[in-house]
């Protein structure tokens, strides 16, 4: 599972890439680690509105939901779905309720495992610039949006820097990023293989995480209702930033 991701891009900048704009862009600010395990949000752009970046909360509840955004992920964890699932659950699968989406970022943080010892790993690409991973979404009764990352079996380039799971995020070429919201192509027909090679590795410490808090509680403050309408293994892995692409 996939907890931790980075948008460290500028609203210009996402908005010039993607030729969409925010719906509420004094909402949106960069932020080192966007952390799941809390009430985050992300920035999205749905099959539906394809002109335009929304927020979404990261973590897909049900449209009927009216509890705790926590007490549900606690129990029913959707900030990752696999490819899978998406043909045997019901409630987010088989239902004109969700839509694809792409979840925009600029990275997201990997788990390996060496030798009893944990290893972190920002994936990102070389320019720090944006880029989109597949994702579902759906607008709840009260008008917020919710979110998840579609995962795929990983590949053996990505097992390289993590091997927490066997399930990788799904990376949607620019070229393929239109098909995609269009159903024009299943999920299984999206070049991933060749959009990983674009990332590169960075190592980054356990205490990184802790240095770099996420704000959300801070950024939740600010959205009402209205906003949400409609040589080793271990040494080669631990001390460089590895370029993937050369793999």
């Amino acid at each position: 599972m996939f907890n931790k991701l980075s948008i460290r891009a500028e609203r210009e900048q996402i908005e010039e890439m993607y030729s969409a704009l925010f719906k509420f862009p004094d909402i949106y600010r960069p932020r080192q680690i966007i952390n799941g395990l809390e009430e985050s949000t992300v920035p999205i752009i749905t099959s539906t509105k394809q002109e335009e970046i929304t927020t979404s909360i990261w973590g897909l509840l049900p449209k009927k939901f009216d509890g705790d955004w926590a007490v549900f992920q606690k129990h029913v964890n959707t900030l990752t779905v696999p490819t899978a699932s998406l043909n045997s659950k019901p409630w987010y699968a088989h239902t004109n309720e969700t839509e694809r989406c792409l979840l925009i970022v600029t990275g997201f943080f990997t788990t390996f495992v060496s030798e009893g010892e944990l290893l972190f790993f920002h994936m990102t690409k070389e320019s720090g610039e944006p880029f989109a991973v597949a994702a579902i979404c759906n607008e709840l009764e009260d008008g917020f949006m919710t979110s998840a990352l579609i995962t795929e079996p990983a590949n053996r380039t990505f097992t390289q820097v993590h091997n927490a799971s066997d399930q990788m995020p799904i990376l949607i070429p620019s070229h393929q990023q239109k098909a995609y919201l269009d159903y024009d192509i299943s999920t299984n027909e999206i070049d991933t293989e060749a959009a990983i090679h674009t990332l590169n590795a960075e190592a980054v410490s356990e205490d990184f995480f802790y240095d770099n808090n996420s704000d959300v509680h801070d950024e939740l403050s600010v959205l009402g209702d209205e906003d949400f309408l409609p040589t080793t293994l271990h040494d080669l892995l631990y001390h460089n930033s590895i370029d993937i692409s050369k793999s």
